[in-house]
């Protein structure tokens, strides 16, 4: 085939049989553009509905749960309590009476109430629940002793501002109520209406965090002991609102002044020392609530917390029964609350971090894009906190739940997408470049840029001498199975050497070196290519004999022209056909110079620019300047003869 007629069919597609795949045409990059916004969008609803389904899910309460107490443990006391104060029958109390039972403590109770109504307390709590007076307990057993020993504890009572702690249980399936003695009853002056349940409820895990400020009692709603004790002290105080016995109200989050001993506690033996009233301490309750509750050794009056949260090997520390009533009455007298945030509000404030999420996975890989969704979770951990401060619990389980179904999905989808890609890649340039070229447009990340770029390169034409004599010998079948012999070795050496096989023109073959994937060593591997094409023609010729003996002492010969410089290498063609090519003037001088090989009468030449960008240690041989059709200076034309490390 003569080189202008060659010259006129390669600038045309690749010839049936041996095309190439469209890759990253605009049609493909536009449909993927189109798909991705919507894909993102339907994930992040995905989430956001996903979120709010698992946050109604007891698993994702306790991880609320568990956020709240460590915002509780961090935040450590955040009021300082002003109108509530905790008096305790502790060890130091019951040592100083160490012969007297309990339940004849009513004597000491009296002067207890007596010393605080003396520094006018606004409310006392008696968060001790005797359900046995001494006149009844030695009626029981007989005794002659004087039925006025609780005389002036049950006058004390009936002064008022005292309410007494009652509790229900219903382990048994029925209300089983617990009520103080009958005769410490009918002294409150306003007998059952001075009464409060004390029973707080237990989350699952038995940690105290709400209590409900009225509750059932008796089939009809009672006050909480907290509510009772702050409505005695101040009917109108802010955190009452809406608190009444007309029915059993919901739990609600407990505001925690702080963790234990946030409130101070003080000693009965401090309220029952000699002019206790003068004591600087005990004036120091004027106007304030003040809670009686017992905390001695093995009385087990003391419940876990949101502080109770063990953090780094800590012990956890319950908090004595009174203090948390002590909590919950200070929260309803200063009006400070602590509400959990709605479903849609809640669902407003994941978005911003969801989306934040979703593009971090558009943009990064997958490993980083796991460091930007733990991100995304500290950020809504840290404002979760920042609303705790300001009195909002905010959920942040289902947010977890979908910020992890966000980063899954995105990336499912990109490394479906990737690997789709990366298959179509392969599908595209498997049969043209070396697998080592694949890889390294893979590992770039940078496949070849859709419509062309221009690009340095080295490429090679090759065809077989005196073609037409020799199909005109064989038939059709065997010219077809001579070639895809002779082009499966030629080719493997081509890709050997980091070529790609641009197309096969019928016995010729273009190859291009330095693309699709930039190789500074180019022009040496392309002459290095085609001394090994015409060892491997040689060697052919054996095979091609045996083969056909009928073609007796065939010479099997092939010419190789080379040139390197720059090209526009990518897509080219039309909507409905494209093809990864090169083109360009360097294109055509490769090809004439191909042809320039009959008129040296050697097998490979290749242009100065190309010996010069190969390096040292080119052998060369005859140089003559080739007149090249559409070029009106010459190009200096070098025989090659080999490569010095070779």
């Amino acid at each position: 085939m003569d080189a202008g007629s060659r010259s006129r069919e390669k600038d045309s597609v690749a010839r049936p049989g041996h095309p190439h795949p469209p890759v990253f045409g605009p049609a493909t990059r536009g449909t993927a553009m189109h798909f991705k916004p919507v894909f993102y969008v339907c994930l992040l609803l995905a989430a956001v509905t996903a979120g709010l389904f698992f946050s109604s899910l007891e698993p994702a309460k306790r991880v609320d749960a568990w956020n709240s107490d460590l915002w509780h443990v961090i935040a450590g006391k955040r009021h300082e309590p002003a109108r509530v104060a905790v008096a305790l029958l502790d060890d130091e109390a019951l040592a100083a009476e160490p012969d007297r039972p309990l339940v004849f403590w009513g004597p000491l109770y009296a002067k207890i109430l007596a010393t605080l109504r003396k520094v006018g307390v606004a409310a006392v709590g008696l968060d001790i629940q005797p359900a046995l007076s001494p006149v009844t307990w030695m009626d029981m057993i007989g005794s002659d002793a004087s039925r006025d020993f609780d005389r002036d504890f049950m006058l004390e009572l009936a002064k008022g501002k005292v309410i007494l702690a009652a509790s229900v249980s219903t382990e048994s399936g029925e209300p089983a109520f617990s009520l103080p003695a009958a005769d410490y009853l009918i002294a409150l002056p306003g007998h059952e209406a001075d009464l409060g349940l004390t029973n707080v409820p237990l989350d699952r895990d038995g940690v105290v965090r709400r209590f409900a400020p009225a509750l059932y009692s008796k089939g009809e709603p009672r006050l909480s002991f907290a509510a009772a004790l702050a409505q005695k002290a101040d009917p109108k105080a802010p955190g009452l609102a809406g608190i009444d016995t007309t029915a059993a109200l919901a739990p609600r989050p407990i505001a925690f002044s702080g963790p234990p001993e946030t409130f101070k506690h003080i000693s009965f033996a401090r309220l029952l020392a000699k002019d206790a009233a003068d004591d600087p301490e005990v004036k120091a309750l004027a106007g304030k609530v003040v809670i009686l509750g017992i905390d001695i050794h093995g009385a087990h009056d003391r419940l876990a917390s949101p502080y109770s949260l063990p953090l780094f090997g800590a012990p956890k520390e319950f908090m004595p029964g009174p203090e948390i009533h002590a909590n919950i009455v200070e929260a309803l007298l200063t009006g400070r609350s602590l509400k959990t945030m709605g479903r849609i509000p809640a669902a407003a404030l994941w978005l911003p971090f969801l989306v934040l999420c979703a593009l971090a996975c558009a943009k990064l890989g997958p490993g980083r894009s796991v460091l930007a969704t733990m991100g995304c979770g500290l950020a809504s951990f840290g404002l979760g906190y920042g609303l705790f401060r300001t009195g909002w619990l905010m959920p942040l389980a289902g947010l977890d739940i979908g910020l992890t179904l966000t980063w899954a999905g995105a990336n499912a989808m990109r490394l479906t997408r990737g690997e789709r890609e990366k298959a179509h890649i392969r599908h595209a340039f498997g049969k043209y470049v070396s697998e080592a070229a694949i890889a390294g447009i893979l590992k770039s990340g940078q496949p070849p840029a859709p419509g062309g770029s221009l690009a340095t390169v080295t490429i090679l034409f090759s065809d077989i001498r005196n073609f037409t004599t020799l199909s005109e010998k064989l038939s059709a079948q065997e010219v077809v199975e001579l070639l895809n012999a002779y082009f499966s070795k030629v080719c493997d050496i081509i890709l050997a050497h980091g070529g790609m096989i641009d197309k096969f023109i019928g016995d010729a073959v273009m190859a291009v070196f330095g693309a699709p994937l930039a190789d500074p060593t180019h022009a040496r591997q392309a002459l290095a290519t085609a001394l090994g094409m015409v060892d491997a023609a040689r060697e052919f010729q054996g095979w091609m004999r045996q083969r056909f003996p009928k073609l007796g002492d065939w010479e099997f010969r092939i010419g190789v022209g080379l040139h390197s410089g720059p090209a526009v290498v990518g897509n080219i063609g039309s909507r409905q056909r494209l093809d990864f090519t090169v083109i360009g003037d360097t294109v055509n001088t490769a090809s004439r110079l191909e042809g320039f090989t009959k008129v040296m009468g050697c097998p490979v030449v290749a242009s100065r620019t190309t010996v010069d960008l190969a390096g040292p240690g080119i052998l060369t041989g005859r140089a003559e300047q080739a007149q090249v059709k559409g070029k009106s200076e010459p190009v200096p034309a070098l025989e090659i003869l080999g490569l010095a490390d070779q």
